[in-house]
């Protein structure tokens, strides 16, 4: 069977339609078809985001997650628009997943993080946002946790809760207060490698 690359995209037009907190781009292109030749032209507006890493924070002796929470503009009609999540940063150029990892997990958790075990990337809107987001899982003290302060950048209008918690707790979140994906998509990997992850860091 044969699979398609980038190298099966031609893009005819690029344009920039807006540049601030996001970009906005509206491209028109053609690609291959399964059944042989090329599609008609189709124009797409996308919204354009660098990449970012997605961190669990767990401590394997303990069997303890850390989740953060905070403020989201985009989530102000749902119930609550503070939203339990992992720790997550934007890379910049020239910047190493590992070192996002760690660097957030500093500023959002006030944690350091000791290793780091790759999980999955994935696509959160493929339809409409340029973006990829690769998981880890992060291995942490949770007995340096200060449950006591906020964390997060003030200049990046941050304002974060900690919750630390047995990581049975953590997953069992998933029936009633998680309702983002990347979130979602973290505690089911704990669940289904738990007992390796902490055979691995112990």
């Amino acid at each position: 069977m044969t699979k398609f690359t980038q190298n099966d995209v031609l893009i005819e037009k690029e344009e920039t339609l807006y540049d601030g907190f996001f970009k906005m781009k509206k491209v028109r292109l053609k690609h291959r078809l399964f059944q042989g030749g090329w599609s008609a032209s189709i124009e797409r507006e996308m919204m354009v985001r660098d990449d970012a890493v997605c961190v669990l924070l767990y401590d394997p002796r303990s069997d303890q997650v850390l989740l953060i929470e905070q403020f989201r503009p985009c989530a102000v009609k749902h119930e609550s628009p503070w939203l339990l999540e992992l720790v997550a940063g934007m890379v910049e150029p020239g910047e190493k997943d590992e070192d996002v990892a760690r660097r957030e997990a500093l500023e959002e958790a006030g944690v350091e993080i000791k290793r780091l075990e790759y999980m999955f990337k994935f696509v959160p809107s493929p339809g409409g946002l340029v973006e990829y987001l690769r998981m880890y899982a992060g291995e942490f003290d949770a007995s340096q946790v200060d449950l006591s302060q906020s964390f997060g950048l003030e200049e990046e209008g941050e304002d974060i809760r900690l919750h630390l918690m047995l990581a049975e707790n953590a997953i069992d979140l998933l029936d009633s207060d998680i309702d983002n994906a990347s979130t979602i998509m973290g505690l089911q990997w704990l669940a289904l490698n738990k007992d390796l992850l902490r055979q691995k860091w112990t």
